[in-house]
């Protein structure tokens, strides 16, 4: 009777070691839009020359996974030459993502994307877009690769931030 409690109560506790192992907390992302404003007489804000530029910042707490225990995330998606309700792939002509995690230890930048947008409603102040990203991510080093995901829809508020890097 005790050797099976013994039991039962490693099995236990290497369960929880190993669950933590991959434990991640995502917290709210706050997804944010910038676009250049139109050309007098554009039109519409879809019929605009200037590209429409997606944020989606997170940040994650982890336990025992990855160069650090927590991490601060910032997708960059720039849109060209889009329609409403359109499915684009990822990577594409018209569409260019970038993914930055920056830590206290080494950051990563995305390698490889895979992927599409819909773009569903904009209006001067939002957009409202489905995203179904996934990113394969890596420090410069190479010593550490990380595959992120961004599924899901977001509604992207005004915000002037620039992406990274620019």
């Amino acid at each position: 009777m005790i050797l099976r409690i013994s039991i039962i109560a490693v099995a236990a506790a290497l369960t929880t070691f190993i669950l933590a192992c991959n434990y991640s907390h995502v917290g709210p992302a706050a997804a944010t839009f910038s676009q250049p404003p139109p050309p007098l007489g554009a039109g519409s804000l879809q019929a605009q020359a200037g590209p429409l530029v997606l944020r989606v910042r997170r940040h994650l707490d982890t336990v025992l996974r990855g160069p650090d225990n927590e991490e601060d995330q910032l997708l960059v998606v720039e849109v060209r030459n889009f329609q409403l309700n359109h499915k684009l792939q990822i990577p594409s002509d018209s569409v260019t993502p970038e993914f930055v995690a920056t830590r206290f230890g080494p950051s990563s930048k995305g390698q490889a994307y895979t992927g599409y947008l819909i773009v569903k409603k904009i209006t001067p102040r939002k957009v409202d877009a489905y995203l179904h990203i996934n990113v394969m991510a890596s420090t410069a080093s190479g010593s550490y690769t990380q595959t992120e995901e961004f599924h899901g829809n977001f509604t992207f508020v005004q915000g002037l931030e620039e992406a990274p890097g620019r």
